[in-house]
């Protein structure tokens, strides 16, 4: 059995799996225009890849998120992101998570957006009734994932 992680697909949205690192993942896109459908993800039916990633540049333990825009269809995924991100900040009135979300960066392009400064932090929500601990990271995510994924 092979313990190799794979990405998970979520209509159109995949994850790849963390600390994936994204430059290899794109130059392998260019310069192998087939890899993805190679790996049975059709250009027309995926959209959008996610990779989770640890801030290794960073001295603090802030996470970011990098987002690849693979397909032509779809949204401006830094118009996308930076709504996402004011939905956050318009969703708390504590002002300790307020500057948290403000300090949170998006930078890049149509193609390819990176979630940067994204503070290590550990949120408790309620989901399908039930409290549930995840990292804003993943909450970030998973948020983006709910958007696109139809």
């Amino acid at each position: 059995m092979s313990t190799k992680k794979t990405a998970k697909r979520y209509g159109k949205v995949a994850t790849l799996p963390k600390d994936t690192n994204p430059d290899k993942f794109m130059k392998k896109l260019e310069s192998d225009t087939k890899f993805m459908e190679n790996i049975k993800n059709p250009r027309n039916k995926l959209w959008y890849v996610l990779v989770e990633k640890q801030n290794e540049t960073s001295d603090d333990d802030s996470t970011e998120l990098h987002m690849v825009k693979y397909n032509q269809e779809g949204v401006d995924a830094t118009m996308l992101i930076a709504q996402v991100k004011e939905f956050y900040i318009n969703s708390t009135e504590d002002a300790n998570m307020k500057k948290m979300f403000e300090e949170i960066q998006v930078v890049g392009n149509d193609k390819f957006s990176i979630i940067k400064n994204v503070p290590d932090i550990t949120l408790t929500e309620n989901v399908e009734g039930k409290q549930v601990q995840r990292k804003l990271l993943s909450k970030i995510t998973a948020d983006l994932i709910k958007l696109l994924k139809n």
